[in-house]
């Protein structure tokens, strides 16, 4: 029977391919088609040879066309029970544009489309919205010299919508189903990440899949949002030395991304002293528990083959600390301060618009950080930070901290 089925499939193939049959292939299973065009062809010459012998071409004619019916049919009914009975179909989906991602706790809705490429019956299926994370961290050092990188998937949250029923397909015949479901309120929100990564996307899931790759899926970017008024203060971080008293201040320590973080570097010198650089700088900092336990000062990377380039130091807070530069302003250079006079430098920096959020797992984390620099030709350098939340949601509403203060956040 499997030899049939083989010869049928092939027959089949290269009939499909004559144009004036191919709209009929397209509602009907191959070996159906071809078991009935088989059985006229073998019935309508023996009943034109039968006929022809008993009646002449009178008879000939007559049992051709009779024996034509008869053999289509009974063609027909033997190609059924060789005919495929599975279907198989290709999914996508149909959803709402959201430039701008969900909000924790919006609703998705739109269609699942099946479009079927084979004739038959499918047996269901379902919808879900899964949230993974990826993890990287470095493993053993490879002949080349450079760390192994291993990537762990977790899966942080699943939901499924049996929304699929079982159904007869035909080639060329789509269907569409709709779905709705809901973020929770608290989700952790995409961020395309190095070291983390979190995903968030539609998948459709038919059972008993001829082809498993045809099974669609679609990306979902869920926004990270912090609640009115978080991060909304202004804040002042200090470091001193015998030498300087080195402030940053920013009007605000939350952000979303695309906008315009302003700040304020001041330098308070304890004595005359001459700074070789004065610097803001941004940095996005991936931690891994895992991997070596070293910091990894990233200069540039490969998001296709997840390659890097940067420098490797020991130490760090356990496992493989990444830090990115994202942005830095140089403020001075080889600028004297003198002893009780206060110097101002104002900065701003564009928070960039990648999805690449503040974010809290426990299997790694993202913290974006403002840093001045205060540099010298003798003696170490001279250090301040502050930690910033980036978000990915709509621009905070309250801007009660512009108020007199300036861009800089503090006004002298």
């Amino acid at each position: 029977m499997h030899t049939i089925r083989s010869w049928l499939a092939e027959c089949a193939a290269r009939i499909s391919q004559l144009s004036w049959l191919s709209p009929i292939f397209e509602i009907a299973d191959r070996a159906v088609v071809l078991g009935s065009l088989s059985g006229g062809l073998l019935f309508l010459l023996v009943g034109a040879a039968l006929g022809a012998r008993n009646r002449g071409f009178a008879g000939a004619v007559i049992g051709a066309l009779s024996a034509l019916i008869a053999g289509m049919l009974l063609g027909g009914l033997v190609g059924s029970l060789f005919a495929s009975r599975q279907g198989e179909v290709q999914a996508d989906f149909d959803l709402e544009d959201r430039p701008g991602g969900y909000a924790p706790g919006d609703t998705l809705a739109g269609y699942v489309r099946l479009t079927p490429t084979r004739s038959g019956r499918i047996a269901g299926g379902r919808v879900l919205l899964v949230c993974r994370g990826f993890y990287v961290h470095d493993d053993d050092v490879d002949a080349e010299g450079e760390p192994d990188l291993v990537r762990d998937v977790k899966t942080l949250h699943v939901q499924e919508l049996p929304v699929i029923p079982a159904a007869t397909v035909r080639r060329g015949a789509p269907l569409r189903y709709p779905f709705r479901m809901t973020l929770p309120e608290r989700p952790l929100p995409t961020h395309h990440g190095f070291a983390c990564s979190v995903r968030w996307s539609l998948h459709a899931d038919l059972e008993d899949a001829v082809d498993p790759g045809n099974q669609g899926s679609q990306e979902v970017f869920v926004q990270a949002v912090v609640p009115p008024g978080v991060g909304a203060r202004s804040e002042r971080a200090a470091a001193s030395s015998p030498a300087a008293e080195l402030v940053l201040a920013l009007p605000r320590t939350a952000y979303a991304e695309g906008e315009t973080l302003q700040g304020r570097v001041i330098v308070n010198p304890e004595d005359d002293l001459l700074a070789s650089e004065v610097r803001a700088i941004l940095l996005r900092v991936e931690h891994n528990p895992r991997g070596a336990d070293h910091v990894v000062y990233i200069t540039g990377w490969n998001p296709e083959t997840g390659r890097f380039r940067g420098e490797s130091r020991p130490g760090g807070q356990g496992g493989t600390t990444y830090v990115w530069l994202e942005d830095e302003a140089d403020l001075a250079e080889h600028v004297r301060l003198t002893q009780g006079e206060k110097r101002l430098f104002d900065f701003s920096f564009q928070v960039p618009q990648q999805w690449r959020p503040s974010l809290q797992t426990e299997h790694g984390d993202v913290a974006w950080r403002v840093v001045a620099v205060l540099s010298r030709p003798m003696g170490p350098d001279l250090r301040v930070q502050q930690s910033i939340t980036v978000h990915t949601g709509a621009p905070h509403v309250a801007r009660v901290l512009a108020s007199d203060a300036g861009q800089g956040g503090e006004q002298e």
